[in-house]
């Protein structure tokens, strides 16, 4: 009897969706740590992560932006956001699941990965 063990990589066992998350931070130093560590602490890899500082569009100017995509199970990805939502470092967090993500956005992380590969 021959048995085959499905594999991590394995699409059948899977079934991670690419999540995005939009989050408006302080603008303050350290603040970019914080939210690698609690991805880094929950065991999820960040795919993409495009961010910028002082918006000047923001009322308060000490205000940032950051975008981040990665894949994760729906349980994992809300747990993600409630600690996200919890850090000093974060004043707000948008999380938009794999149907309703913003396709512009995640194709343009896409392509901004692409450029960095060349250089």
């Amino acid at each position: 009897m021959d048995t085959t063990l499905p594999t991590q990589t394995d699409p059948v066992d899977d079934e991670r969706s690419l999540w995005l998350l939009v989050l408006t931070t302080r603008d303050h130093p350290g603040d970019t740590a914080a939210i690698a560590s609690v991805f880094s602490g929950r065991g999820i890899q960040i795919d993409s992560f495009i961010g910028f500082g002082s918006i000047a569009a923001a009322e308060n100017r000490n205000q940032g932006r950051i975008m981040i995509t990665f894949y994760a199970f729906p349980d994992r990805c809300q747990n993600l956001c409630r600690v996200l939502e919890s850090l000093e470092a974060v004043r707000s967090v948008r999380c938009f699941d794999p149907e309703a993500t913003g396709t512009e956005l995640v194709s343009q992380a896409g392509s901004i990965k692409e450029l960095l590969a060349k250089i």
